[in-house]
């Protein structure tokens, strides 16, 4: 895995997490629409729907995945901030940080950062570099 891969897979299991919350509130509200269906996170109450109990099984297991998922990127964004904390160049760190563990693009950082978004990807280069070399990645 290279070291664009590696911290674009923060983005991707976020997106992923962010997709399957969706269709989690989906599946709450298709639930609520169904009468005499009660959902609550420790307890169930429910009818002898089959449709309904359906429902209430996928709600379980799809939290039980974001909350998988969720502890997933924790982690990985930890591991990530320590990694990109050897890059040793503060505003390198400020770049890789805002991209990468908190979502900006390019644009969103050269405004946040006043600088121009030429520079910005011209630095976002060297900071791979630099991330590579300090982590040992390809």
């Amino acid at each position: 895995m290279t070291a664009k891969e590696y911290l674009r897979s923060i983005k991707y299991l976020d997106k992923a997490i962010n997709a399957k919350q969706a269709e989690l509130d989906r599946l709450r509200h298709d639930a609520e629409s169904i009468r005499g269906i009660a959902y609550d996170k420790d307890k169930v109450q429910t009818s002898n729907s089959s449709d309904s109990m359906k429902i209430v099984d996928k709600i379980i297991e799809l939290s039980n995945e974001i909350n998988h998922e969720i502890d997933r990127l924790v982690d990985l964004k930890a591991e990530a901030h320590d990694k990109i904390e050897k890059v040793c160049n503060r505003k390198f760190i400020s770049l890789l940080t805002d991209i990468y563990i908190n979502g900006y693009t390019f644009e969103q950082v050269a405004e946040r950062m006043n600088i121009a978004e030429k520079t910005i990807c011209r630095w976002h280069g060297q900071a791979l570099k630099i991330f590579r070399k300090e982590n040992d990645m390809s």
